[in-house]
């Protein structure tokens, strides 16, 4: 098991891949926070699924917005006056709402940044210290293709905050490096209630999305969790400030 003893949280992992993400920590043996926003149910859910890969496999379910920084911290505070330290940190909570740029109201573009981009910041910032004391850690933040390349309409704001977001991992590889902190960012793609989102905005069948990557086919959660696992783990140890396109070539 290649995180057994670890704390990991991982946020946006009461669905999809951050899900599939969490659950893999703790089977990899990982003590593994949940976070969500919105869907308790949800939550709780992924809570069960990860404590049959261990009794003490769960670090916790946390209900918390990440754009508001007091939620943040109170969150951490709890994870380490309960386990002491955290070893890595997934920045995987996401919103998307489809819409034109010419429509997009002011509103809906300072929660898509807020959640993505300052969300990011938030958790980064808040878990550090620790990782900073001990000069260890690991954090995997998440981008998208529509940050490295155009994409097709409905996703200025979204696509905005995860450009920041590819930024913002450069930035904090090379500022945390002297502490062995790496900070590396997937770039995952797969089938989510966000790309569904998109593909009814777009009036795209599954098909033809699924035409676009050059593999062939439309991934599962499940198919993105190898990734993370690997910047989590030692494997990484002399990586840090990538981007890992995991997107079925539809980048390259």
């Amino acid at each position: 098991m290649r995180l057994k003893g670890k704390v990991a949280i991982v946020t946006g992992s009461s669905r999809g891949i951050g899900k599939a993400v969490a659950i893999q920590f703790a089977r990899e043996g990982a003590h593994v926070a949940v976070v969500a926003s919105r869907d308790a149910t949800a939550a709780e859910k992924v809570g069960n699924a990860i404590k049959d890969a261990g009794p003490s496999s769960l670090a916790g379910i946390f209900m918390v917005d990440v754009s508001q920084r007091s939620a943040v911290n109170s969150m951490v505070q709890q994870i380490l006056e309960k386990l002491g330290r955290i070893d890595i940190l997934v920045n995987n909570a996401g919103i998307i709402h489809p819409t034109h740029l010419w429509e997009i109201p002011e509103e809906q573009w300072d929660q898509v940044i807020g959640v993505h981009l300052k969300g990011t910041f938030n958790c980064t910032q808040a878990v550090i210290k620790n990782m900073m004391e001990r000069k260890s850690g690991k954090i995997i933040n998440v981008t998208a293709p529509s940050a490295l390349r155009a994409s097709s309409a409905g996703v200025a704001d979204y696509a905005s905050a995860k450009g920041g977001i590819i930024a913002f991992t450069k930035t904090a590889a090379k500022e945390l490096a002297s502490f062995h902190i790496n900070v590396n960012c997937v770039c995952p793609v797969a089938n989510t209630r966000m790309t569904d989102s998109l593909m009814q905005f777009r009036h795209a069948t599954r098909e033809e999305h699924a035409n676009r990557y050059p593999l062939g086919w439309f991934a599962e959660p499940e198919e993105m969790a190898p990734p993370f696992v690997f910047f989590a783990s030692s494997d990484s140890d002399y990586v840090t400030g990538q981007v890992l396109a995991v997107d079925g070539g539809l980048t390259m």
